[in-house]
């Protein structure tokens, strides 16, 4: 068809290359509405996706996020498990120690012990053996009482022998063995070998020696005192100390 219509055609093509150069092409195909489609078609499949975003951006991004991203470091510092063991184990030892402490305290005697069984005397024989000093009756303790003991194997004449209290450090509340006395057929007081009297506050007992202080008040301090005994001439001869 086109070696008959030469003329036709070459004024097509120069008409349209004048205009556009595509459509030149597209005018010389006798079905230029379908060739136009393919055409376009063409075009569209042959037009290129747009590129992906720059992979720098993404990267920059994620180095913007870990930058940020808090970090974690390794700490020296001992765990709350730990310091609840430490502070377990610093109180069983402590709780130990102060035990111990109280067990010996408990174990060792205490001055007031050692002191109700001091006694000194420089006369063999006769001495301050005990002191009842908490006695049993209201307010008067009139049966408190202080033990004179002959420990030695011989009898030994006391009579005008005085045990007094002497708690203030000074001479208290005094009682004196009687003396001879040959007008009152009073022949004094005499101690046998291994005898002991008691010399009570403020009460009488036959069986016991019968002395008493007079007292009408407790003469012996409940948190603790001292008793000496002294001779005829005034000699010290013992002491008791509780």
């Amino acid at each position: 068809m086109l070696f008959h219509r030469p003329a036709a055609l070459v004024a097509a093509l120069l008409g349209a290359a004048a205009n556009n150069p595509t459509d030149a092409f597209l005018a010389a195909d006798p079905r230029p509405i379908i060739r136009s489609r393919q055409h376009n078609v063409l075009m569209a499949a042959a037009t290129p996706p747009p590129p992906p975003p720059p992979a720098v951006a993404t990267v920059a991004s994620s180095a913007s996020s870990a930058s940020t991203a808090p970090t974690t470091t390794a700490s020296n510092l001992p765990s709350q498990k730990e310091l609840l063991a430490k502070s377990s184990s610093s109180s069983t030892s402590t709780t130990s120690s102060s035990a111990a402490a109280a067990a010996a305290a408990a174990a060792a005697p205490t001055s007031s012990s050692l002191a109700a069984s001091s006694n000194k005397g420089t006369s063999p024989g006769i001495i301050i053996s005990s002191i009842n000093y908490d006695g049993q009756v209201p307010k008067t303790e009139s049966d408190e009482y202080v033990v004179i003991t002959n420990n030695s194997k011989s009898p030994i004449d006391v009579s005008g022998y005085y045990v007094y209290v002497a708690t203030t450090g000074s001479q208290g509340p005094t009682f004196t063995f009687p003396k001879s006395n040959n007008n009152n057929n009073n022949n004094g007081v005499v101690l046998k070998a291994g005898e002991s009297v008691r010399i009570y506050t403020n009460e009488i007992h036959k069986e016991s020696g019968g002395y008493s202080f007079g007292s009408g008040k407790a003469i012996w301090s409940n948190n603790g005192g001292l008793a000496v005994l002294k001779d005829s001439a005034g000699k010290k001869i013992g002491e008791f100390k509780y």
